[in-house]
């Protein structure tokens, strides 16, 4: 009865740290979103990274050109610790396809979202 009752234990655990663990992994993305710097207004593009010149990697700066799949336009973009990423690990990298919120003004990245799997 005891090993049932073990049985039946361990696994009403597990399903419940599953389920935790897929609430935690879908609000991450959910993060990004909620931030104050996601509502500020700006134009938003999506599209291709075609180039990138680091100004300080150290200091997570960058200036990075975006071309708009819609348009075709490249876009000259500025990148610091002050915007929104969803991995701020992710060094932005030729080629990736990415979603940026920027002032049209400065040219200055609020968020720039690269989609994790066309990482190089």
């Amino acid at each position: 009865m005891s090993r049932i009752l073990k049985t039946v234990g361990i696994g009403v655990l597990s399903v419940t740290f599953c389920m935790t663990l897929v609430t935690v992994a879908l609000s991450v993305d959910r993060e990004v979103y909620d931030k104050p710097e996601a509502t500020k207004s700006g134009k938003t593009i999506q599209g291709k990274v075609v180039k990138v010149d680091e100004k300080d990697a150290n200091m997570q700066r960058w200036d990075v050109s975006v071309q708009n799949g819609d348009t075709g336009e490249v876009v000259a973009l500025h990148i610091d610790k002050s915007t929104t990423r969803k991995d701020i690990q992710m060094d932005p990298a030729i080629g990736d396809n990415v979603i940026v919120k920027y002032d049209e003004k400065s040219k200055h990245a609020i968020s720039f979202l690269t989609d994790a799997r066309s990482h190089n």
